[in-house]
């Protein structure tokens, strides 16, 4: 089951609520109208348990300009959420090296999180009770350094009597009092270009050059179709230097669906999209010509890799036609075994040049030894008009044979 998470929930500590794959959406290419096409078949979903998405790539894309992240990002919170409190209890049960290794831990493993909503708050989180704690130990400019990066990440966070003790108190009050000296340190990115945050703020695109207080400091670094990166700055660095990971299911997503799509990006895209967009399955939809008129092919897949049922071939006489081919297409595809590797989104034409159906030949479709073994099968539906509901006629691929 794919899920997503949008950074938006809040605990003691900041960390993600998750969503739990409850529908199922549409992926359609068309050599006219995609959107006409993938509202017809999402039309002809109605009905089916859970939400149905009629354009299933543009809400893992909008899902993911809004923040959404894979589950197992959740579970990288919440181990650090788990070793704060670990390490705070044995803080205040006085076993303060204890406290010391599990909130430095955490402190660790939250900074990848940085970039992602909730993730400066709860690095600050880590970082202000390190920050005491050291200072327990008598580790004073340490804990000055690490308390002034935590104050810097979430400066609008109380530090109240209700929540600590006045020793800690004071001790943030230090830190935001503390002299400031300035260093420069400059900013380089491969690629280029790349959006640039220092703790709290905004401070431009990168190759760049910073002045900072002379301390810590987190930088995060963004651009489109690449992971975003994070990485500290040392006391007195001149320089950082920041590699970008690309990020393929962002950069499969945007680029979206297109006919001729290869077996492998489809099913890259139908992975992205269930994990993106919250689904637990896609129909792919492609409006094509075979047999001399409008055809719909379709396949239900679900999954990672995705395995998909076999492909639903439905021809319809005129666009007036197009709901009711969407219908049985669903119909036919919504209880077929998922087995078959993705092909529909390969489509690149409707016909051979000597007018065969390209489907009777298409490996993934059928393969066999003699007439009893069928790897798929095609159901083809010959539809006149949209008033007039075909038969459905299953077809053998034994009966078939490259030509």
């Amino acid at each position: 089951m794919a899920v997503r998470v949008l950074i938006a929930c809040a605990l003691i500590i900041v960390i993600p609520c998750e969503a739990r794959a409850d529908g199922a959406g549409v992926i359609a290419v068309s050599k006219g109208e995609r959107a006409t096409v993938g509202a017809a078949m999402a039309q002809a979903m109605t009905g089916r348990a859970g939400r149905i998405v009629e354009d299933a790539v543009g809400e893992a894309r909008a899902a993911l300009s809004a923040g959404a992240v894979p589950i197992e990002r959740v579970q990288k919170f919440r181990r650090v959420v788990d070793l704060v409190n670990e390490g705070w209890r044995a803080y205040t049960r006085v076993a303060v090296e204890v406290a010391a290794g599990r909130l430095a831990a955490a402190r660790t493993e939250a900074e990848p999180l940085v970039a992602l909503p909730g993730g400066p708050e709860l690095y600050a989180d880590a970082a202000l009770r390190l920050g005491a704690v050291l200072g327990h130990l008598g580790r004073r400019a340490e804990a000055q350094a690490v308390l002034a990066l935590a104050i810097a990440l979430d400066p609008e966070r109380p530090i109240t009597l209700a929540e600590f003790s006045p020793d800690v108190v004071e001790a943030v009050d230090a830190a935001r009092a503390a002299p400031v000296a300035l260093q420069r340190v400059r900013i380089v990115t491969r690629p280029a270009g790349a959006l640039i945050r220092i703790d709290s703020k905004d401070v431009g695109r990168s190759p760049l050059e910073v002045q900072l207080t002379r301390g810590q400091h987190l930088v995060i670094a963004r651009a489109p179709m690449h992971h975003p990166a994070v990485q500290g700055v040392p006391i007195d660095a001149a320089s950082v230097e920041i590699d970008l990971e690309r990020d393929d299911e962002a950069a499969r997503i945007a680029a979206g669906a297109t006919q001729g799509l290869e077996e492998p990006a489809a099913q890259q895209l139908i992975t992205a999209t269930l994990r993106f967009a919250d689904l637990d399955e896609v129909v792919l939809v492609a409006d094509t010509v075979r047999r001399g008129g409008p055809t719909l092919l379709v396949q239900r897949c679900a999954g990672v890799p995705a395995r998909c049922s076999a492909v639903v071939d439905v021809g319809y006489g005129d666009r007036s036609g197009l709901a009711a081919a969407a219908r049985t297409a669903w119909d036919a595809a919504r209880s077929g075994d998922l087995r078959y590797p993705p092909s529909v989104l390969g489509e690149r034409d409707g016909q051979t040049d000597d007018g065969r159906c390209k489907a009777c030949r298409n490996p993934w479709l059928w393969t066999g030894v003699g007439a009893a073994v069928v790897a798929a099968t095609v159901i083809t539906i010959a539809v006149v008009s949209g008033s007039q509901p075909p038969p459905i006629v299953g077809v053998d691929g034994g009966a078939f044979g490259a030509r």
